[in-house]
């Protein structure tokens, strides 16, 4: 299993940064689509002949700052939908080998009717994956933290989605499950449908982006549980230290 480096680390300076990926020349780097990192032709073709160089492999995390695909304001949704169709389009110029995508949340005043956020999400959810389907590019949906309105905190949700007609691969957030405690529960359920891994630690009850073995993630339960070798995963880290010592970590325990 290739373990690389989200942007994450460098987030709103990654290509002020850029020399941090060169030294470091992870075999995957996972670009985080959003803010000032946002991408355009010229950053596509800067990472394209960086890699042509690394031999590198790229996926792409769609954006996340104040987007809702299951808004009930159908001018926001509709701008959150187009918005991550938009980070298809880059991974599919960027020849990207997977796009990850979160899923709406439901909105305080609607707690009372969940189902019609629900019905928001699936639809948008719907729209995104056949639109990546045409476009060819391969489409992960991520598990959430706790603490949040966002759906698909549990596999519960998954599970959910697959028996009204919608199925998804699965980018596992091993660090978002431990602040459920729902870590063995997705492995049991869905390891069929993981196909990408985002790797970091926390002591269980929030999400805190520690690095690898630094909290209370069973590590040993993902090694045991999941074959490593048919997916790729990458580090999530609030800093380029920390990122390099959960590459360490993650490298040396999940290889041994």
């Amino acid at each position: 299993m290739p373990i690389g480096i989200s942007t994450l680390c460098t987030f709103g300076e990654t290509f002020k940064k850029i020399e941090f990926y060169q030294e470091s020349t992870p075999p995957v780097i996972e670009v985080l689509d959003e803010w000032a990192d946002r991408l355009d032709r010229s950053r596509i073709a800067l990472l394209l002949a960086l890699s042509s160089v690394w031999r590198t492999r790229y996926t792409l995390h769609a954006p996340i700052i104040d987007l809702n695909i299951a808004s009930a304001s159908e001018r926001v949704r509709q701008l959150s939908i187009e918005l991550v169709k938009e980070s298809v389009d880059h991974a599919r110029e960027l020849g990207a080998l997977l796009v990850v995508m979160h899923p709406g949340s439901f909105q305080p005043v609607s707690r009372g009717a969940p189902d019609a956020d629900w019905a928001l999400n699936f639809a948008s959810l719907s729209e995104i994956r056949e639109y990546a389907a045409q476009e060819g590019v391969n489409l992960c949906l991520e598990n959430m933290p706790a603490g949040t309105r966002l759906f698909f905190q549990s596999p519960q949700d998954f599970l959910r989605a697959s028996e009204e007609g919608l199925d998804f691969d699965l980018t596992l957030d091993v660090g978002h499950a431990n602040t459920k405690g729902t870590l063995r529960e997705f492995l049991a359920l869905l390891k069929g449908r993981i196909r990408h891994l985002h790797l970091h630690d926390n002591m269980g009850s929030r999400d805190e982006h520690l690095p690898v073995g630094r909290g209370t993630v069973d590590w040993g339960l993902l090694k045991r549980e999941v074959d490593l070798s048919s997916m790729t995963a990458v580090v999530e880290s609030n800093s380029i230290q920390d990122a390099v010592e959960s590459v360490a970590a993650a490298r040396q325990i999940l290889s041994s």
